[in-house]
Parts: C-alpha cells; structure tokens; sequence
C-alpha cells in the first residue's frame, strides 16, 4: 500500500523568463514502512521535493497523496491536521536556541495544545527513544551536533507522526555521528513502523539504510528502483555520475602518477566488475590471478562487505594478450561475477 504518491508534480518559482522550475512532471510512490531515499546532486531539486510533500511548497501543479488524503486539496484546519501525520527534520536541526531539549521535543505538543502534564511524559518518552535521557535540561548551545539532530528527530516525532520526513539530515555530522544518526532512523522505523522519505547527496546514505532510491536531475526523477540494482546497474547519466566512479578524477587507493603509469603500460582491455551480494568475503581478484596465471591492474575499487557479502565496484585493466584477457573474462563468468566493457 502506497503511503505517499506524488502524480506529475511540477513546481515553478516566479514567472516569464526568470521562471526557475524547480520540479518538472515528477511522479512517485512511496509504499508504508519502507526507508526511501531521494538522491540529487545540489540544485538538482530534492529539498524542493520533499517541501511538496507536507506542502511547506505549494505545488504548482500535480497532485500530493499521504496516508489517502490528498494534501492538495487541502486548507485550513485540516491541513494543519494531515500535517500532524509528517513529521520533518533538517540539516541544520532548526531547535530554539533558547529552549532546552525538553521544551524543544514539548512545542510542537504545545502548538496543539496537549496538556503541560502529557505533554512533558511524552517529551521525556521520545528523548529516551532517541538516547538522551537525563539531557532534558540541556540547551542546544551545549549539546554536540549529534545529540542536537537527536533532539530534532524526537520533535518530529511527538505528534505520533506515520511519515518522517528527513532533509538532508547528516550532510552537517561527521562519519561517525552519521552512523549513529542513520542506525536510529532505522530502528525507528523498525520499530514504530513510521514510512521514512531521507533526501540526501550521499550514496553512501542510502546504500546504509533505504530499501528503494530514486534519483533525481535537472527537476525531474531519472530513475528509481531498488537500491542494490540501481547502484550495481544504474541506466541514465544522472545515476551513473553518482554510482560510478569519474575516470577523470583522482584514482582512489592509488598515487596519480603511479595509476596513470599503470594504465599506460598495460594496454587490455578495461572491465567493471559488479558484486551484487551474492559473492561472500573472499579474494575474488587474487582468486584470478592464481587461476589464470597472469597480474592485472586495478584501477578503481569500491566495494564493502555487508553481512559476510561483497558489494559494489571494482575496474580492472586485463593482460594486453587476448588469450589470456578471455581466460580471465570465462573465469568470472564460471564465478558468477558480472561485469561490462569500460569505456576508456
């Protein structure tokens, strides 16, 4: 079942030849408890997006749909009601300085006029469920960036929302802050079965905790599918130029110069391998080598293990002699390794 659906959204600022169109006939459905990543490079109108989502962006056309509802056709009161059902966090945490972390957790309780009495027991609830018991009575000034984000996630959560939006909401931690951040979004949502929509620049966002992806570019989705195929398989320029690695840019694990050389001295052919999970933590690429009798250079390596299985990216430059180069190629088809042609 669809919790959110988005139906040819389209949104323009200003007018004439200064119109900017920041969303061009956008379409998404984004089903019930599932962790849904949105990913763009900057401009690419992401954050845009997801402001369409509890309309905090009035669209210019199309039509927004959360929990049945249709938020378009919504004002008033009962607009304010099904935004009630969205919670939100931001990059930049957006707490009032001048409220401790319960008062902060407590204002959106206040705005509906929940009870001083409930609403304190609920506040003190949701820091607790985000790790900060016993933190109530600090000021955001004297929290780290972690615990503020931490604060600003159990605001979002006090009015029992059924979507949590979530913008950009590590781009400002560091990786180790990130991680704790991401692995609580998650437990949140296994846990409370709230459907979560994480807007992010960062692939490595959304391989840690989204189940399906869409991609963003130039105002309109790209392309979308389940996670682990859109980064082993991505179809469009947009996807690959976040996927794959830039043959233009720095060679990651190796000096400049030293990849360069490489690559000139040995003129094979170049393939990408593909670990799709299926491969467990073994030396694939040294497994080869012994196999086949003959060295090859790696030029790019992006994989990561994940329960005991290999995923991601490795570009290699196989042997000049053709022979050999096949009997490498047969070699990981005999292993049940993908790969394709690079392009060089």
């Amino acid at each position: 079942m669809a919790m959110i659906e988005l139906q040819h959204l389209t949104k323009t600022f200003g007018e004439g030849e200064s119109a900017v169109h920041a969303l061009d006939d956008v379409s998404l459905s984004i089903e019930e408890g599932e962790i849904f990543g949105i990913i763009g490079l900057s401009g690419a109108g992401k954050s845009t997006l997801v402001r369409c989502v509890n309309l905090l962006e009035t669209p210019t056309s199309g039509r927004v749909i959360v929990d049945g509802k249709e938020m378009t056709a919504l004002s008033g009161r009962a607009l304010r009601e099904a935004r009630r059902n969205i919670g939100m966090i931001f990059q930049r945490f957006d707490l009032l300085m001048q409220r401790n972390a319960l008062e902060n957790v407590r204002f959106p309780l206040e705005l509906a006029r929940v009870p001083r009495p409930e609403a304190n027991r609920r506040a003190r609830e949701l820091l607790a469920t985000v790790g900060l018991a016993g933190r109530e009575g600090a000021y955001p000034a004297q929290l780290s960036g972690g615990m503020q984000q931490r604060v600003a996630i159990a605001r979002a959560l006090a009015s029992n929302p059924m979507v949590l939006l979530c913008d950009e909401p590590t781009c400002s931690l560091d990786p180790a802050t990130t991680e704790s951040i991401l692995e609580l979004l998650r437990e949140i949502n296994r846990t409370l079965g709230v459907t979560i929509v994480v807007i992010t620049h960062e692939m490595r966002v959304v391989e840690r905790i989204c189940s399906r992806v869409a991609i963003i570019a130039e105002s309109h989705i790209a392309e979308q599918g389940e996670v682990q195929e859109v980064f082993l398989h991505p179809q469009t320029e947009a996807a690959k130029k976040l996927v794959l690695p830039s043959r233009s840019g720095k060679l990651e694990g190796f000096a400049e110069d030293a990849a360069a050389t490489a690559v000139d001295e040995c003129r094979g052919e170049l393939i990408r391998l593909a670990f799709d999970g299926s491969t467990t933590d073994r030396p694939v690429i040294a497994d080869m080598i012994l196999s086949c009798g003959a060295p090859v250079s790696i030029i790019y390596a992006d994989t990561r293990t994940i329960e005991g299985r290999l995923y991601g990216h490795t570009v290699l430059q196989l042997p000049s002699d053709a022979e050999i180069a096949g009997k490498m190629k047969r070699w990981l088809t005999d292993q049940g390794i993908t790969f394709t042609k690079e392009v060089q």
